[in-house]
């Protein structure tokens, strides 16, 4: 059974309009949404026309008159409670205890949200999913506000509500529901995205970084306390490596962590001294007649002498001079070095004064200059090496 009242009759009642209505929403609102609003108003009260859609009536497009009903849903006069056909109830004005006006529960949300993603404007399905991150997910307001900002900027403007649901999700299973922990939650995100991202750009791979190397870079900032740029730096001892990767790159980092080395000032120190070690070591090599470059042990060696003993390098390399020709010039070095360390030894003069004293047959001969052959001979050295073989045991 159906009962209205007659169009005609319907023509000869009166719509009440609420004033809150005429005073805060009418200045603000198109002429197309006032008029569906008005006419779906009237249809409230009166029932009339039914046979006829608002539509037709006014003249609008089914979709016209849906967006019109949309924006009224977002200031929170009306709720849509289905699509085909579409079906509005309209909601009371309540103020609120300042006297203004609050335009439903989530209207301030709506509003800025629409505010956030014009000119588009979500309609009644996606908004069910706002309300849902709310009261289903536990956000507050501002963090849907930040959810959706952060989803723009990932896919943007268009991005879709499904995905901003798939995120408030992950933000409600990490504990963040608040604008604050959104915003630390974010610059955390970014600053990995940014960090791994980068790695592989100096990697020249053009590829987003997959969320095992972001745990990677992760675990370098947050737990071993490098710095990004202290990780960029690390990046060409790598070089040697045919495929670098994140898998390699912790194996370095760890060693570098275990050195101490977890800032870019840092790690250029380790690398310049280590540099300055390999210079000096391939000189050293080269006065001892050999060609192959130093090895890590030897180099940390030779820098002992230097560092901890204190001995000039232009003894050190006297002494390499001394054992040129030799068959293991590196270890009759090494005794040469320990000899003239346990005597006290500290200039070439010492050194030779030394040598002349100890091995048998030594003719006593001024050095010849650097660049000449050897002034002892493979006899001399090796009863120079046996005296101090005897003296270190």
């Amino acid at each position: 059974m159906i009962v209205r009242f007659s169009l005609d009759t319907a023509r000869r009642n009166f719509t009440p309009v609420d004033n809150r209505f005429i005073l805060d929403y009418l200045p603000h609102a198109s002429e197309l949404c006032v008029r569906v609003y008005l006419y779906g108003l009237m249809l409230c009260y009166a029932g009339a026309g039914a046979e006829t859609s608002l539509g037709d009536a006014l003249g609008l497009s089914d979709a016209a008159v849906t967006e019109a009903y949309v924006y009224w849903q977002q200031q929170g006069l009306v709720r849509i409670r289905g699509e085909a056909p579409l079906v509005v109830e309209y909601l009371d004005i309540e103020p609120n205890e300042a006297g203004g006006v609050v335009p439903g529960k989530y209207a301030k949300l709506v509003a800025a949200l629409g505010s956030l993603i014009a000119p588009r404007q979500f309609d009644f399905r996606e908004l069910k999913h706002v309300y849902d991150w709310i009261e289903v997910y536990g956000l507050d307001e501002e963090a849907v506000l930040e959810l959706v900002s952060h989803c723009m900027d990932q896919k943007g403007r268009r991005v879709s509500v499904n995905y901003i649901d798939a995120v408030a999700r992950s933000w409600s299973e990490a504990g963040v529901w608040t604008r604050d922990a959104a915003r630390a939650y974010l610059a955390k995100y970014e600053l990995k995205k940014h960090g791994a991202s980068e790695i592989l750009r100096q990697w020249n791979k053009q590829r987003k970084p997959t969320k095992a190397e972001t745990a990677f870079y992760d675990k370098w900032v947050a737990e071993w306390g490098f710095t990004p740029e202290a990780i960029l730096a690390a990046l060409p001892k790598l070089a040697v490596s045919g495929t670098p990767n994140f898998v390699y790159l912790d194996e370095l980092l760890d060693s570098l962590r275990k050195d101490g080395q977890t800032s870019q000032p840092e790690i250029e120190r380790a690398d310049a001294k280590t540099a300055e070690e390999q210079t000096f070591a391939r000189l050293v090599f080269e006065r001892a007649g050999k060609m192959e470059p130093a090895t890590r042990t030897q180099r940390a060696q030779i820098s002992m002498y230097l560092k901890d003993y204190g001995m000039p390098r232009e003894l050190l390399l006297f002494g390499a001079e001394q054992c040129r020709g030799a068959n293991e010039p590196f270890g009759m070095m090494k005794k040469l070095w320990n000899d003239w360390h346990d005597a006290g030894v500290s200039t070439i003069e010492a050194a030779r004064a030394r040598m002349e004293s100890r091995p048998q047959g030594f003719s006593g001969r001024p050095q010849k200059p650097q660049t000449q052959q050897n002034n002892l001979t493979d006899e001399q050295l090796q009863h120079l090496l046996v005296d101090l073989d005897q003296d270190i045991d």
